[in-house]
């Protein structure tokens, strides 16, 4: 799906099926991270 057809749809969306999607994808990089195949989020002070 290009760029702006994917703009588009996302657009049409209601807000709470956006939620749904970003909940879901939250969880997935929670997934990702904890399977140690990225990097947690951490702030490091420098």
């Amino acid at each position: 799906m290009s760029n702006p057809a994917l703009r588009k749809k996302l657009a049409s969306l209601s807000f709470s099926e956006k939620i749904k999607i970003l909940e879901k994808l939250r969880r997935r990089s929670l997934a990702i991270a904890a399977a140690g195949l990225r990097p947690s989020k951490t702030k490091s002070s420098k």
